[in-house]
């Protein structure tokens, strides 16, 4: 056990607080010489502290290693030449042992040497979960990592938590990992389907069996645009026989109005000829008698001229109208003969536009025939799109089924692993509370899920110490299987909640098994919150590796005090 206390110099008053002297800044630079981001951390690249270097030493297999990292050029690190092999990683000899590699170079380098099992197969320098995922576990920092056990930083993926977790506690992380990824593939095809739903015309995007019948649609209408291409006959002369085809048919139209108009005439005449009233010689001058007159000889011979000349009145009527209707039935004969020619070659100048045609119309059949291919080939590839998305998508959910029962059946092989775990946290939390806590794990949607629970849980204090037992158990378990990486650092604020009793209790629980399992335990505390009548026997003062006061800046772990940071305001 390594407690970094913060204390209080000899003259300080009431006022003054141990808070501020730089007990998470070293788990900071913990951090920062672990490959963290510097420009996520707001106290490292304050202005001051541009250009100061920082270092660790790591014993690894016995061996301790100095790194080094320097803030204004943090995309840099510098450790020891034996650390990483020329082969492995691109690296700047400085002599001396010492060589200096990309910042992402040394985070892929410390899953190689801490997590090696994490390394994903057939991908180079590919580590899921990746050590600096795991690090937040083993060096929590900030108030948001205290709050949940499965929780490391603000605003943590899900998925990292429930991955790494299942690194942590010995569980199949890998059908994890390949779960979370099927599952993530499986979104991105329906973020694929609802981009081409977007996409469509319409307001919802066609079914499969709609874009087929479409396509049935176009492809016929493609293959007759081509066989009438293939088989357009092209005249020179098709604008000639336009013409004369249209000579033919107003010929054709003055032919039938004509006969129309010599039918309506004939009629006329026929029926004329049927009222013809008959000749009688004696009817005038029976009309004459008949009213009263007398008449001279002489007057009644001028009668019978007057009835003869009517009586050639209706001769010449009669020859006229038999006349009329001879001459016109034979025009209308002779028409009928010509509007039958003229259809005949109608017909013939027809049937040979029919199977020909002007250039023009054969362009503009290309061009239509231009116009649907690419259509059609669109249609096809929007078709196979929606076919390949689907099909994707069934793989998907079948892996995605087959991965949720491998974890399953995986978990049941593991109880005992599982069980190791649930022990632990269940030992460690009575120890605390006088009643065991629980920890469940088992199989959901996305893979595993864990709970943890303690019966007197609900206040921060308790929810902390669940933060506590489990990062607890996690170091353990690390330490009995011999993982490399065997620390565990928590900050002053995992205790700031709890009840003086769990608190005095928890730093002796801390202590007795970090000395027990061979792990190192780094504890940050302020001097005015320690449980002194709750730490019965045990002594904290020997373990103490570093004390921190607020006498003074030389009491701080940076030397000084950092003004506010104006640069970092803007």
């Amino acid at each position: 056990m390594n407690v970094v206390l913060a204390d209080r110099g000899s003259d300080s008053d009431e006022t003054e607080s141990t808070n501020g002297l730089g007990k998470t800044t070293l788990l900071r630079i913990i951090h920062f010489c672990l490959g963290s981001d510097l420009a996520k951390d707001r106290v490292l690249k304050h202005s001051a502290l541009v250009g100061v270097t920082f270092g660790i030493d790591i014993v690894i297999n016995g061996a301790a290693h100095s790194v080094s990292r320097n803030t204004r050029n943090s995309k840099r690190v510098r450790l020891p030449t034996s650390l990483v092999p020329e082969h492995v990683v691109e690296r700047e000899d400085e002599g001396g042992g010492f060589c200096t590699i990309d910042v992402d170079e040394w985070r892929c380098a410390l899953s190689e040497i801490f997590i090696p099992d994490a390394k994903i197969s057939g991908r180079a320098n590919a580590f899921s979960p990746t050590f600096r995922e795991l690090s937040h576990y083993f060096i929590r920092v900030g108030k948001a990592a205290y709050a949940d056990p499965q929780i490391a930083f603000k605003q943590q993926p899900a998925d990292t938590s429930r991955l790494s977790l299942a690194f942590l506690l010995g569980l199949n992380f890998s059908a994890q990992r390949k779960l979370q990824s099927d599952i993530d593939a499986r979104t991105k095809v329906d973020q694929g389907l609802k981009l081409l739903e977007e996409a469509s015309e319409g307001d919802k995007e066609s079914s499969i069996g709609d874009l087929e019948a479409e396509r049935v649609v176009l492809e016929a209408a493609l293959t007759e645009h081509h066989r009438a291409i293939d088989s357009f006959n092209l005249r020179d002369d098709y604008h000639d026989l336009e013409r004369r085809l249209g000579v033919h048919d107003r010929h054709l139209h003055r032919l039938i109005n004509e006969n129309h108009s010599d039918r309506k005439l004939l009629e006329y005449y026929e029926e004329s000829a049927e009222e013809e009233p008959q000749e009688d010689a004696a009817q005038p001058l029976d009309i004459l008698q008949s009213a009263g007159a007398v008449f001279k000889l002489e007057l009644l011979k001028s009668l019978e001229e007057v009835t003869a000349f009517h009586k050639q009145i209706y001769r010449n009527r009669s020859d006229f109208v038999a006349g009329e209707i001879k001459r016109l039935k034979q025009s209308i004969a002779r028409r009928t003969l010509e509007i039958d020619k003229a259809s005949n070659e109608k017909s013939t100048l027809l049937r040979v536009l029919a199977s020909s045609g002007a250039i023009e119309t054969l362009v503009e059949l290309q061009r239509s025939a231009t116009e649907l291919s690419p259509k059609l080939e669109a249609l096809r590839a929007r078709i196979e799109e929606r076919k390949r998305f689907d099909r994707r998508k069934d793989e998907l959910t079948s892996q995605i089924s087959r991965g949720r029962l491998l974890l399953k059946r995986d978990l049941d092989e593991r109880q005992q692993v599982a069980d190791e775990a649930i022990s632990l946290f269940a030992e460690y939390t009575k120890y605390l509370y006088g009643v065991p806590g629980r920890l469940g794990v088992d199989v959901h949607n996305r893979g595993y899920r864990f709970n943890f629970s303690i019966d007197r849980q609900g206040s921060d204090g308790v929810d902390q110490m669940v933060v506590f037992c489990f990062d607890l158990l996690t170091a353990t378990l690390r330490a009995r299987r011999g993982a490399k990486f065997l620390t565990l650092a928590h900050d002053s604020s995992l205790f700031a909640d709890v009840d003086p009793r769990q608190y005095g209790l928890a730093l002796r629980l801390a202590a007795m098994t970090a000395a027990v399992e061979g792990f190192q335990y780094i504890c940050c505390l302020n001097v005015g919150a320690l449980p002194h009548g709750h730490l019965n026997n045990w002594k904290l003062e020997p373990t103490v590796r570093l004390r921190l006061t607020d006498d003074g800046d030389s009491g701080r772990l940076l030397g000084r005090r950092l003004p506010p940071d104006d640069a970092q305001r803007q």
